[in-house]
């Protein structure tokens, strides 16, 4: 049986919170909230799950010194950069192995060398092993364009590409705060209005698949651009008033020699907002060269809500990462590195 803690009750943690409680193979002993209002809730009320009788506590500490085989972690890393990765060295250097969920997490030395120093050195002392994981990034470039280019002759350019409509994502801080919706097209104030810390939640899941196709990376140029809603809208995350940015684009374009690499991401809050860019909801690579390639990935396929699923996947690839990672040598792993691994499935 391996001991889970759960690190976050977002979207996506409360997904994985209530999988881990349903699984006869994980035992949940701790889970780690950050809103007062879940301090001492039984963590089965979290999830709409059965009673478990662990319950979440706010205390950081207390969490840090449960015994435990992994934490699924999945605090806000792309709004507290220093605490979450705090958090991550603490908790390696206790001894326990970790998978994180969140862009700065796929590949930390693409970031800054410091980040990626600290979680080396935490799992030395505390002989456990790190996985940054997610959907888009953290799987969709880094796990499938590789398999991909099995079947290419050479390739002049790799385009990634996630195309989303987040009306019905609920999370008003990454929403508003983070990427900027409903802020003046020149507002500086949401982290994602800063060009380069936009390109920064790509810049890892490119590193990845450079590392995977042995490609050398000579330079990466990032990009924003933004377009305003006409008239006011009312989404999941709060009100988005006319005039204030309705849709968006960012990525980065990565110079790697005979081949450019492209990843991006593009989301919208209502269908009609820019038209002249793609508009096919779901995941895209495509290989330029011989031959020529397109696949076309919809997670959520048989009309779901498509933000919900894709946080469904998110929390199932870093759950069926438990495994590999336990088994792994102490150390820093990204998805080029890590040893392969796939669902678990349990009969019931």
């Amino acid at each position: 049986m391996t001991r889970v803690i759960q690190w976050a009750t977002g979207v996506t943690g409360t997904m994985s919170l209530r999988h881990v409680i349903n699984r006869p193979d994980l035992d949940l002993v701790g889970v780690r909230v950050y809103d007062p209002d879940k301090d001492g809730v039984d963590a089965g009320g979290l999830c709409e799950g059965p009673v478990t009788g662990v319950l979440a506590t706010t205390n950081r500490d207390a969490i840090i010194n449960t015994d435990a085989d992994v934490v699924l972690y999945m605090g806000k890393v792309e709004t507290d950069t220093p605490g979450c990765f705090a958090d991550v060295c603490d908790l390696l250097s206790s001894g326990k192995n970790v998978v994180a969920t969140g862009s700065r997490f796929i590949h930390p030395r693409s970031l800054h060398e410091s980040l990626a120093d600290g979680i080396e050195n935490a799992c030395r002392a505390g002989g456990s092993s790190f996985l940054g994981v997610g959907l888009y990034p953290g799987f969709f470039g880094e796990a499938l364009a590789p398999v991909l280019s099995r079947l290419t002759q050479r390739t002049r350019r790799i385009s990634v590409r996630e195309v989303l409509d987040y009306s019905t994502y609920a999370s008003h801080d990454l929403v508003f705060n983070a990427m900027g919706y409903g802020h003046d097209p020149e507002d500086t104030a949401p982290l994602l209005s800063n060009t380069d810390y936009a390109a920064s939640a790509w810049i890892g899941s490119a590193t990845v698949l450079a590392q995977s196709l042995g490609l050398e990376i000579r330079s990466v140029t990032g990009f924003r651009e933004v377009v305003t809603t006409p008239r006011d809208l009312t989404v999941a995350a709060g009100q988005i008033p006319a005039g204030t940015v309705g849709a968006m684009r960012f990525g980065v374009e990565v110079d790697c020699g005979e081949t450019t690499m492209a990843v991006e991401h593009l989301t919208r809050m209502a269908d009609d907002l820019a038209p002249d860019w793609p508009t096919e909801i779901g995941y895209e690579i495509t290989f330029e060269g011989e031959p020529n390639m397109r696949v076309h990935l919809v997670i959520g396929s048989h009309d779901e809500d498509h933000s919900a699923q894709g946080c469904l996947a998110t929390a199932m690839h870093a759950i069926n990462a438990i495994p590999t990672v336990i088994a792994a040598e102490p150390g820093l792993y990204d998805l080029s590195s890590i040893a392969p691994f796939v669902a678990h499935w349990t009969n019931r």
